[in-house]
């Protein structure tokens, strides 16, 4: 879902998204992984800014279904903002729900669906959240210290930050932000928060970047903040916990010979979705000296990306946003 502004292109992007700022990351080679066809039934377990849906529309057709589900209820009231999707949820090939992508078997159940050929998932987020101040997501725009996804529930940032001590956060900060600085900037974050707790994104900012060494702070290429900001608002939204549920949950809502495509923009994302494809691709694990299989253990997936498909220079281009994007995908068996 990370996305940049808008760009009309009917050569690579397949008419991206007309009412928003939203560009879907590695969208033709989510498509081609996905192996789609007319009348289709698809999962899209995070909708965002729904370039993604938009498009697995076009492919399953008329007699194809879409299953958008978000935890962001303002995404999918955009929906009555767009012509196409609109006239699509009326015409009952978009089904829309609200909840988290870690709930896909109760939301089909919910929707009266059964197994579905194909499930994707885009981990980012939309430019509509990025750059919106309300969320505060942005360490560039002033706004409440907030990032949750669902503000109808779990606790904000500056909520967590008043509940945490300061080698809590610096362990957020390492494990979420992989931020090399992790200590100093906890310190200062947790001796600002105690004076006065922090309530906007700018405070929180101007924290960070004062904490950070002035002799590295001038060779990082990025803000200072980037990296906190990034494991706070993992923190608060659960986002690992919620990847884990997702795909152990979506191998059992898959059809046979379905696919699923997962793209992701943070190592730790990464890491868990290629351990959970190899382990769910296993056969036997009984150790190599025993004569006869008791584990009974069989492959359930098959993996189809032997490496993480990247995106290409053109769209890094069109796109700086998308540099960090790995998409992997595999099959049920």
């Amino acid at each position: 879902m990370e996305s940049s502004e808008y760009i009309s292109s009917s050569l690579t992007m397949k008419e991206v998204q007309r009412t928003t700022k939203h560009t879907s990351v590695l969208l033709d080679e989510a498509l081609d992984l996905l192996n789609l066809s007319s009348g289709k039934t698809v999962v899209d377990a995070t909708f965002g800014g729904g370039g993604h849906t938009r498009e697995i529309l076009h492919e399953v057709g008329p007699t194809g279904v879409v299953i958008a589900i978000d935890t962001d209820s303002e995404a999918l009231e955009r929906v009555r903002e767009d012509e196409e999707l609109q006239q699509a949820v009326l015409q009952g090939n978009l089904i829309l729900a609200h909840g988290n992508y870690s709930s896909i078997a109760e939301i089909l159940e919910e929707k009266g669906k059964g197994t579905v050929d194909a499930i994707l998932a885009d981990l980012g987020f939309s430019s509509d959240q990025i750059e919106g101040a309300s969320r505060g997501f942005s360490f560039l725009r002033e706004g409440p210290l907030d990032m949750r996804l669902d503000q109808k529930s779990g606790e904000s940032v500056s909520e967590l930050l008043s509940r945490i001590s300061e080698d809590e956060l610096r362990i957020i900060l390492t494990q979420y932000g992989e931020e090399p600085e992790s200590g100093r900037i906890a310190r200062a974050i947790r001796t600002a928060h105690t004076k006065h707790p922090l309530q906007t994104t700018t405070e929180l900012a101007q924290i960070i970047e004062e904490a950070y060494p002035k002799g590295k702070r001038a060779k990082l290429g990025i803000h200072p903040a980037t990296k906190t900001f990034q494991a706070l608002r993992i923190a608060v939204n659960r986002e690992l916990e919620h990847l884990e549920k997702f795909l152990q949950s979506s191998e059992g809502c898959l059809a046979k010979n379905g696919r699923i495509a997962v793209i992701t923009f943070h190592s730790g994302e990464d890491r868990i979705v290629k351990h959970f494809f190899q382990e769910s691709a296993k056969g036997c694990v009984c150790p190599k000296n025993f004569p006869v299989c008791i584990c009974k253990q069989k492959p359930r997936l098959k993996i189809v990306t032997k490496k993480p498909i990247l995106p290409s220079l053109e769209e890094l281009d069109r796109n700086p946003r998308a540099r960090s994007a790995k998409l992997r995908g595999a099959e049920k068996i």
